[in-house]
């Protein structure tokens, strides 16, 4: 692995999310840290970003100095070989973030969540969930509670059995290599008196064949709430890490489809590592 980017808006919960990404970093054989932070500067008695230079560049100073500071405490869990770069931009991350993966060569983002009040969860859908929806690129989501330095023995691919492309389980196929967990693939369905139709059959083989390589139980259960169905099998397995491929949808399907992946984020104890829906 090239290079990790690592989101961080100086919370507690962004740096928990830097120390539990420093500490897998040698074990993702990663080169190269980035430490990122976007920020918009807004003028008093306004409400656009319309920054004067000499306070856009006092922000950006000031900005460069706390990701220094945040390094320096990163540097002492991760092997001296690996190179660390600070940014700090003026943008808008989610309309940024495959640009700038692309011409770092990023192979995986990480950022942080917290907060369990209404609000919080209301504005979470703003801020992780808008990366995991448009990045191109594998996005791991660090909780808070996260256990730094706590091995990944047990991965929970939750898949609703649609279709996976070849480059989406290429990018799989990485993390599944290097560590090497027991790999347990659950789909929740609601109670239907039907049972899976030809198409669905066909999915499943498919997907079979896929992760044949890693040995993985498959798990296919009932209920009618698929994130509290995945959450209590991760519980009851002791996962160290729950997977999500997120559906791509347009703009008026999303506004009446419900996110599973930012629900999963939002609600796991244990991370959660998001692979884009990629075409094949």
């Amino acid at each position: 692995m090239k290079s990790m980017l690592i989101l961080t808006d100086f919370s507690d919960a962004a740096f928990r999310a830097a120390e539990y990404a420093s500490n897998l970093a040698n074990k993702l054989q990663v080169e190269r840290i980035i430490l990122y932070h976007a920020y918009r500067t807004i003028i008093a008695g306004s409400e656009f970003p319309v920054p004067t230079p000499k306070m856009d560049n006092l922000v950006y100073v000031e900005n460069m100095e706390s990701l220094a500071a945040i390094q320096d405490q990163l540097r002492l869990m991760i092997d001296a070989d690996i190179k660390y770069d600070l940014l700090a931009e003026e943008t808008y991350l989610p309309d940024h973030l495959n640009k700038l993966c692309k011409e770092k060569e990023v192979d995986l983002v990480v950022m942080g969540i917290s907060g369990k009040s209404n609000l919080e969860h209301f504005f979470m859908g703003s801020n992780t969930s808008q990366v995991m929806k448009t990045s191109e690129y594998p996005v791991l989501v660090v909780p808070k509670d996260a256990i730094v330095g706590k091995d990944i023995k047990s991965i929970i691919f939750s898949t609703d059995l649609r279709n996976i492309s070849k480059s989406s389980a290429q990018q799989l196929y990485h993390f599944l290599d290097l560590f090497k967990p027991e790999v347990h693939v659950v789909n929740v369905e609601p109670v239907s008196e039907e049972k899976y139709s030809p198409e669905t059959k066909e999915q499943i083989s498919q997907l079979h064949d896929l992760l044949e390589q890693y040995n993985p139980t498959f798990h296919y259960m009932n209920g009618n709430n698929v994130v509290e169905g995945v959450l209590e099998f991760s519980r009851e397995h002791h996962a160290s890490l729950i997977v999500t491929v997120p559906k791509k949808h347009s703009f008026i399907s999303s506004i009446f489809h419900k996110s599973i992946s930012k629900e999963l984020a939002y609600n796991s104890q244990v991370p959660l590592l998001s692979i884009p829906a990629l075409p094949e």
